[in-house]
């Protein structure tokens, strides 16, 4: 009983001294982490992004003989007009413009508006007409007003100065147009100014006639509208723009 007793003091010392002589370093805390995330799970994102579509707009020239002009100054040189389209008239006007049914059933489209050469006392029907226009049927499209551009000799029928009082009041109108626009509760595209007017003036045109123009200036006019056309043209497919 006595060796029995003696033997178990002896285990207990050894223990205690074992216990005693361990480094700290050598103990272990467990702790109850989260589960790792699986291979191939998708992390929780903060901000959900959005993709907006942006239609590649064709392009559809409405204007004059002026116009005209440039659609065949255009096709003679081999320009790629795959998406262009063109409704124009010579000597035409407003009155010929709102006459046209096809043109309030367009799919959207960058439209180029040149006219007012012919009729330039119908200027507040013109912007009647534009705000109309713009507000319905030509709602999904960007609208490009082109400045009537400048005559010289021999020409009679019209004068710079009709001309620049008549941009002048487009110009005015179109400012006026997008400030109350942008401030509806519908708003839609801008309608925007392409001045090529002052453009034509600061570097030169060519006139047989004095009110149209040689190919080559039909082609810088053209130029020169293409440069300031905000929005995309193409084949149509259209471009994504991804946002958070």
């Amino acid at each position: 009983m006595k060796k029995r007793k003696l033997y178990y003091l002896i285990l207990t010392g050894l223990l205690l001294a074992i216990i005693n002589n361990s480094s700290v370093s050598s103990l272990q805390i467990h702790t109850v982490d989260a589960q790792p995330m699986l291979a191939g799970s998708v992390p929780v994102v903060a901000e959900a992004t959005s993709m907006t579509y942006t239609p590649d707009y064709p392009l559809h020239f409405i204007g004059d003989s002026r116009t005209v002009g440039m659609q065949q100054a255009l096709t003679y040189h081999q320009y790629d007009l795959t998406n262009h389209s063109f409704t124009a008239r010579i000597g035409k006007g407003y009155s010929w413009l709102s006459a046209q049914r096809d043109l309030t059933e367009l799919s959207p489209s960058i439209l180029i508006i040149n006219l007012g050469v012919n009729d330039l006392g119908n200027i507040k029907q013109y912007q009647t007409l534009y705000e109309t226009y713009a507000q319905g049927c030509w709602r999904d499209c960007p609208i490009y007003i082109v400045s009537v551009n400048p005559c010289c000799q021999p020409c009679t029928s019209v004068s710079n100065g009709q001309i620049e009082a008549f941009n002048a009041s487009m110009e005015e109108w179109i400012e006026a147009y997008n400030e109350k626009n942008a401030s509806a509760s519908t708003e839609t595209f801008p309608i925007r100014y392409i001045d090529t007017y002052h453009f034509l003036l600061s570097e030169g045109y060519s006139s047989s006639d004095g009110l149209h123009y040689s190919a080559a200036t039909y082609e810088r006019i053209y130029n020169y509208i293409i440069e300031h056309i905000e929005e995309p043209i193409g084949d149509g497919t259209g471009i994504y723009t991804v946002s958070s």
